[in-house]
C-alpha cells in the first residue's frame, strides 16, 4: 500500500532519509568504480524519485519503478530526468547505461532466486561494457530480531504518521507488517495494515548470479555507509 495507494504519504514516512547525503555517497562511488567515463545513469525502483534530485546536475538520469503511483509523484518531485513505468525483472528500454543503480533494499521486492537471476540478468543487458551497477540488498536474516517492533514517525504541522514494524522470518522472506496511522489536519485519523515481503539473499549466491551475468562483482558490507551492505558489478 505504502507504494501504490499511500504513496503520497511514503516521502514523509522516509523523511529521516538523507537524499543528499546518499546521492554524495553514490558519487563517490562512482568515481571509484566506473570504467566507461560515462555518465547515463538508470535508477531501478526509483521510487518517488529523490535520488535523482541530486543526481540529475551530473548524470542524464533515467527512473524507472513499478509503481504508477510512485513514478507520478516522481515526475512532480524531479524536473529534467525521465521517468517510466517498468518492472525492474522485465524492462526493455532499448538502450544501455553506464550506471545502474538499485538502492534501499528494493532488490528484495523479487522475492525469489529465480526472480533475483532475472532481474540482474536484466540489469547485465542495459549496461554498457565496463558499466558500473550497486545494488543494496535487502537486509540479511541477522539484522532482524524475530517479533522485535520498529517504530519511525513524521511530525508536521498539518500531518502526523507513525509506522510501527513487525518482523517475522519464513524461510528465506523477510515479512515486514507495517502498522501505519496517519492523522491530518480537518481529517479522522486512518489506519492501515500494509505487508511487505523482502527476499533475503545470501552474499555468496548473490555473487554467483552477479557472475553468470557476466558481471565483476564484489560486496561490500559497509557500501553507501556502516551497516548499508552493497553489491558492486562491472560488466564484462
Amino acid at each position: 500500500m505504502l507504494h501504490n495507494q499511500l504513496a503520497k504519504y511514503y516521502d514523509r514516512v522516509y523523511s529521516f532519509t538523507n537524499y543528499l547525503d546518499e546521492a554524495v555517497r553514490l558519487q563517490n562511488l562512482i568515481i571509484k568504480y566506473s570504467k566507461t567515463g560515462g555518465n547515463t545513469l538508470l535508477d531501478a525502483a526509483c521510487g518517488t524519485g529523490l535520488h535523482l534530485r541530486y543526481l540529475k546536475d551530473d548524470f542524464v538520469c533515467t527512473g524507472v519503478d513499478v509503481s504508477r503511483s510512485m513514478v507520478r509523484i516522481a515526475r512532480k518531485n524531479v524536473k529534467g530526468v525521465t521517468f517510466k513505468e517498468a518492472d525492474m525483472k522485465t524492462m526493455r528500454l532499448r538502450k544501455q547505461f553506464d550506471i545502474i543503480l538499485c538502492m534501499l533494499s528494493s532488490i528484495g521486492y523479487v522475492k525469489t532466486v529465480s526472480s533475483l537471476e532475472k532481474t540482474i540478468r536484466n540489469f547485465s543487458s542495459h549496461l554498457k561494457k565496463g558499466g558500473l551497477v550497486l545494488i543494496e540488498p535487502s537486509h540479511s536474516k541477522s539484522f532482524y530480531v524475530r517479533g522485535e517492533p520498529q517504530m519511525t514517525t513524521y511530525d508536521g504541522k498539518d500531518a502526523k504518521i507513525a509506522r510501527i514494524n513487525f518482523t517475522k522470518i519464513r524461510q528465506n522472506t523477510a515479512v515486514l507488517n507495517m502498522h501505519i496511522l496517519i492523522s491530518e489536519r480537518g481529517k479522522d485519523a486512518k489506519y492501515f495494515l500494509d505487508k511487505h515481503e523482502l527476499g533475503l539473499f545470501g552474499v555468496n549466491s548473490t555473487l554467483k548470479i552477479m557472475k553468470a551475468a557476466k558481471l565483476k562483482s564484489k560486496y561490500l558490507k559497509n557500501g553507501l555507509m556502516t551497516g548499508r551492505e552493497l553489491f558492486i558489478g562491472i560488466k564484462k
